[in-house]
């Protein structure tokens, strides 16, 4: 009994740890009407995207958690990319950020909107413009 119950406060000692750390991301959350399948987080001082915060399409009303190390830094502006799978990339500068932010994404046409939610409550809207992906041939 005695390592039962060793077993049970070991794994609750680490989920709380485990917990500690994922207070260290963004939430990214799709409110369009097709799924998302790549978004992109670098910084202002970058020339390329890089690779995708995401492993998985993200479908209508999903969301994800995207880790903050992963484009490093807080408070910071990042430019955002939004990749629908349509393969309209929606570009999105200087959108600041910080640790427990929600950032909303939603398009009309060519149109695209970012809805960052601070975790104070604070609510800013940034516009971007979508064209069609440019793919590189290999």
């Amino acid at each position: 009994m005695k390592k039962y119950f060793a077993l049970i406060l070991a794994l609750l000692l680490l989920a709380s740890l485990c917990a500690c750390g994922s207070g260290e991301s963004i939430t990214f959350k799709n409110d369009n009407l097709i799924a998302v399948q790549g978004v992109y987080i670098s910084s202002i001082d970058q020339e390329e995207w890089g690779d995708p915060m995401n492993y998985s399409v993200i479908k209508k009303d999903a969301s994800i958690s995207i880790s903050f190390d992963k484009f490093a830094g807080n408070g910071a502006e990042y430019d955002i990319g939004v990749l629908d799978d349509q393969d309209m990339l929606f570009e999105f500068y200087g959108v600041p950020l910080a640790v427990g932010d929600t950032v909303a994404f939603s398009a009309a046409g060519k149109f695209g909107t970012l809805t960052v939610t601070g975790s104070d409550g604070s609510v800013d809207t940034y516009k971007g413009q979508g064209e069609e992906a440019q793919y590189e041939d290999n």
